[in-house]
């Protein structure tokens, strides 16, 4: 089960809805912030958002799940849940409230890489959450002493929907990215008006976002030596047994499948070398949300290319190298001159 706390976007919870179908969830809602109010003046397409309390979480799950980053929080990659499990997920601006946070028996969270952008698109993180709680396991997120040079390109293609665009260039660059192509077909990014425009670098969080974004023409050739096609079809390899790590001779693409119709699409166009990557979806009909399949791709990718380890901490002092590193120096090209002599000068 799903447990959306405190959530206050109708939009928002309602994909939740939707992501936790892609698993064959429920989905469930504590409404503290009016949600049920808002979502009669939101005009959503029929969609109850039931309600339930923290008394009958517990009395559903033994294990119960807060995923939010939270002290001493556990990463999800290689987080084993089980087979029966809730998961609660907390306001964006304020997380979980202390009610929630006290039920949990685990505390979980997806790493965010970031320096400004410190969590994802609430719906997103669901998304992610029950992904690598239910799909098979896959291990630790990797350790690198520099995983900047195995981040692969990124292209995001086709996106039908500025919304959807904007909460996946958030998830890009709290998980790692620097820069990202977008090839806009529908021009929901580059060429709109200033109301979407707007709406969509609201959902980015474009104000403390530094991800550069870089326009890319319809149709353009590439010639990346490899190239990874993420699907939700059962086509290619599954996404964690895919190599995400080639650096930026890689590109990987994610088409918006409710766009960008893959048998017409031209793959040889990117590169030389077209590969296919799919989701592990229990459920092949669902409604169907870029972000959502975007930021699962993008998490898996971030679990493979890793973080740099923790940095340790000098047990005391270092002394003075200079006069040592000095004298090196002079020994090898030249001549050393002292102190004294620089003041006789």
């Amino acid at each position: 089960m799903l447990v959306g706390d405190g959530i206050e976007n109708p939009a928002n919870a309602l994909t939740m809805i939707h992501g936790a179908a892609m698993f064959g969830a429920a989905c469930r809602f504590r409404d503290t912030k009016g949600l049920a109010q808002s979502s009669v003046g939101a005009a959503l397409p029929g969609e109850a958002f039931r309600s339930i309390t923290g008394t009958e979480v517990q009395a559903l799950h033994s294990r119960i799940i807060a995923f939010d980053n939270l002290p001493g929080a556990r990463d999800v990659y290689g987080f084993h849940a089980g087979r029966d499990f809730a998961v609660l997920m907390g306001n964006e601006r304020r997380g979980l409230s202390h009610e929630f946070t006290s039920l949990a028996t685990d505390r979980v969270q997806v790493p965010m890489l970031s320096r400004r952008i410190n969590c994802l698109n609430v719906a997103a993180a669901s998304a992610v959450a029950l992904y690598y709680l239910c799909a098979p396991p896959v291990g630790a997120m990797a350790v690198r002493k520099d995983p900047r040079s195995r981040r692969p390109e990124l292209l995001l293609l086709g996106p039908g929907d500025h919304f959807e665009l904007g909460s996946t260039i958030r998830s890009a660059a709290g998980l790692g990215w620097e820069r990202a192509f977008v090839e806009d077909l529908h021009q929901v990014w580059f060429g709109c008006d200033r109301a979407i425009r707007s709406e969509g670098r609201a959902a980015a969080r474009r104000g403390k976002n530094e991800i550069l974004l870089i326009p890319c023409p319809t149709g353009a050739t590439y010639s990346y030596p490899r190239v990874t096609v993420i699907t939700c079809k059962r086509v290619g390899l599954p996404l964690h047994r895919t190599n995400f790590t080639g650096g930026p001779s890689q590109l990987v693409v994610i088409p918006d499948e409710s766009r960008v119709e893959s048998v017409a699409e031209n793959w040889s166009r990117f590169g030389r070398q077209v590969e296919f990557a799919h989701l592990q979806l229990p459920n092949a009909d669902f409604a169907y949300h870029y972000r959502l399949v975007a930021t699962i791709a993008l998490a898996e990718v971030s679990r493979q290319v890793g973080r740099r380890p923790a940095v340790k901490v000098p047990t005391g002092p270092r002394p003075p190298i200079y006069d040592h590193t000095i004298e090196q120096l002079a020994q090898a090209t030249g001549e050393f001159v002292g102190f004294d002599e620089l003041l006789r000068y």
